[in-house]
């Protein structure tokens, strides 16, 4: 198993969305791990709009609200920092500036679930923003320390 020092957090950048569609906008890009999968991170936490169609008829799916999905094996590098993938795990909450109470409870969950496996501490997760220009995920990143602590 390769070594994790970070848990970094992103957000989808869309309104809607789920594990399988980020799957195919990085398999779109070219993007592919040895086990075969397309999708840059290693979880996803999903909002009520899985697809354009709910969000665009108002339909949303309470049972997906806060669903984490698996992405690449936790063993496999990532494609989701650049120059931070090969000791790091990806999450990325689907939304662009606003997530649920459901999708922030998931993430407190599934950080202190990561952060007791791999022996980090709070002070290991970071936002995409911590490394590049980019204000992804749309949380400060003392927040986002605070909100899984």
């Amino acid at each position: 198993m390769r070594k994790i020092e970070k848990i970094i957090v992103h957000c989808s950048d869309s309104k809607w969305g789920d594990r399988d569609q980020i799957n195919e906008w990085h398999k779109e890009r070219g993007w592919m791990s040895p086990s075969g999968v397309s999708i840059g991170y290693h979880y996803v936490i999903s909002n009520c709009y899985p697809t354009y169609f709910s969000l665009k008829k108002r339909r949303p799916r309470i049972d997906s609200d806060g669903e984490v999905a698996q992405g690449r094996p936790n063993n496999e590098v990532g494609a989701h920092v650049r120059g931070q993938n090969s000791n790091s795990l990806g999450i990325c909450l689907i939304g662009k500036d606003t997530f649920t109470s459901a999708q922030l409870i998931s993430l407190k969950n599934l950080v202190q679930e990561l952060i007791a496996d791999f022996e980090l501490d709070v002070s290991d997760v970071y936002g995409h923003r911590d490394f590049s220009t980019k204000e992804c995920p749309n949380i400060s990143s003392s927040w986002l320390r605070e909100i899984v602590s």
